[in-house]
């Protein structure tokens, strides 16, 4: 039974391996055929080879820690410890899925930041514009008052622009290492401009505009979130401090119900359930807008 129970386990995170995999590199190949698409229109995709299109976009993602860690401690269970096998696989579910939540919200705060940046540097912008400053020197304005994330991404711009690289492919390629809506906009808008023209100033006040709306309701859905997150913890904490009260109290029943058959399988089925729970609650509380 514990043979198979691992065989099967060992076979689902291969399996979630292959599809990870095959997930990262589909992306990579569309962004290769985009960025090999922009090149063609700038008449030049002959003189470039194929690797120099992979872009190394922005947040960078460590998806594949959840998967590693679930595995690493299934692996310290089985050989540390005297559980029952069944644990294993729910220590393996139950810390990948708490990775997996905080490497969404690392990746959730770089986004916030880079955003609001965005919105500061786009405020910055129009000021210069408004003073009279050309395009180029009012993004440079801005580059000197950037910070990082954001100061890495204006740099690369400017300093493009600088050598002489067509604006507008540049901006592209802005838009395709930063894939979120608010860079896309920003993009889309300068090159609105550069191929119209018209007045800047107040596009890029209703882009910065836009964007503090979005960081705004996105911070008040966060909020309420908090508090459906926190009734989840607190129903785990409660449940395992009463499993911890137990052992103390009346140790013999409660080690032989866990280490039984039966025992162990409800044991690794709570596990389970607890982490299918705070991954549910955390998509349900994610308002895509």
């Amino acid at each position: 039974m514990y043979s198979t129970l691992g065989l099967v386990l060992v076979l689902g995170f291969g399996l979630l391996a292959v599809q990870l995999s095959r997930a990262s590199r589909m992306r990579r190949l569309a962004m290769v055929r985009v960025a090999m698409q922009v090149q063609e229109i700038e008449g030049a995709a002959e003189a470039l080879e194929p690797d120099a299109f992979i872009l190394r976009t922005f947040p960078q993602r460590y998806r594949w820690a959840a998967l590693v860690a679930g595995v690493f401690v299934a692996g310290l269970v089985l050989a540390l410890t005297t559980l029952p096998k069944p644990y294993a696989v729910g220590f393996a579910v139950l810390t990948a899925s708490v990775v997996y939540l905080f490497e969404n919200s690392r990746a959730d705060r770089q986004v916030e930041r880079m955003e609001s940046q965005l919105a500061d540097a786009i405020d910055l912008l129009v000021a210069s514009l408004r003073a009279g400053s050309a395009l180029l020197a009012s993004l440079e304005a801005a580059l000197r008052e950037a910070r990082m994330p954001l100061r890495e991404e204006l740099d690369n711009v400017v300093g493009r622009i600088r050598i002489g690289e067509d604006p507008r492919a540049v901006v592209q390629e802005l838009a395709l290492r930063v894939p979120l809506e608010s860079f896309r906009l920003f993009s889309h808008t300068l090159l609105v401009h550069w191929e119209t023209g018209g007045s800047l100033t107040s596009a890029l006040r209703t882009v910065s505009r836009t964007v503090r709306d979005r960081l705004e309701v996105s911070r008040r859905i966060s909020a309420q979130a908090i508090e459906s997150q926190v009734s989840v913890i607190a129903v785990m904490l409660i449940t395992y401090g009463l499993l911890a009260f137990e052992l103390k109290s009346n140790p013999g029943p409660m080690k032989n119900l866990l280490y039984s058959v039966i025992g162990s399988s409800i044991g690794t089925a709570l596990m389970v359930m607890h982490a299918a729970g705070m991954v549910w609650i955390w998509r349900m509380s994610r308002i895509r807008f």
